[in-house]
């Protein structure tokens, strides 16, 4: 851990260094937008912090069998919403989901269900969606998120049909 923030630490100095060299005339501007930066760049840890505590709260409190016990009692449409909604709730990186995919499979859930709580599960996130408000604006945050449940909804039942 400390070879890699000694590390960083080194190449920040060195861009810090080749930014200097590229811009002496404007040095001051520079300095003023990498301290304004450094300000936001916290600001943004925080509360990507905040996200991933509760989401790792999610996951240590709700185990696969809970979740996938939850969703097996749905099927057809409601297991698309059911799914598409827990997933989004749960929310993190798709490997983590598999496990949960699998148990679901392992004990006879659709494919629709499967695809639309895998889908949710990376691209819609219930926890996240203040920092989306912030940084692109709630008209954008809301329609992307509407539309991708949409499409998931679509998705799901084509993956269904396929399958």
């Amino acid at each position: 851990m400390q070879n890699t923030i000694t590390g960083l630490v080194l190449i920040f100095i060195v861009i810090f260094i080749l930014i200097y060299l590229l811009n002496k005339r404007e040095f001051k501007k520079l300095k003023k937008s990498i301290n304004k930066g450094f300000k936001q760049f916290i600001k943004n840890s925080i509360r990507l912090f905040a996200i991933f505590l509760i989401i790792g709260m999610l996951q240590n409190f709700l185990s696969k069998e809970n979740v996938a016990n939850f969703l097996l009692k749905f099927t057809g449409f409601k297991g698309i919403i059911f799914g598409e909604l827990t997933g989004a709730v749960m929310m993190g990186p798709v490997a983590s989901g598999y496990p949960i995919a699998k148990y679901l499979l392992e004990n006879g859930a659709s494919i629709m269900l499967i695809s639309s709580f895998l889908l949710s599960w990376v691209l819609i996130g219930f926890v996240s969606i203040s920092i989306e408000f912030k940084e692109f604006g709630k008209r954008f945050a809301l329609s992307r998120n509407i539309l991708t449940l949409i499409f998931i909804i679509i998705i799901s039942i084509l993956m269904g049909l396929l399958i």
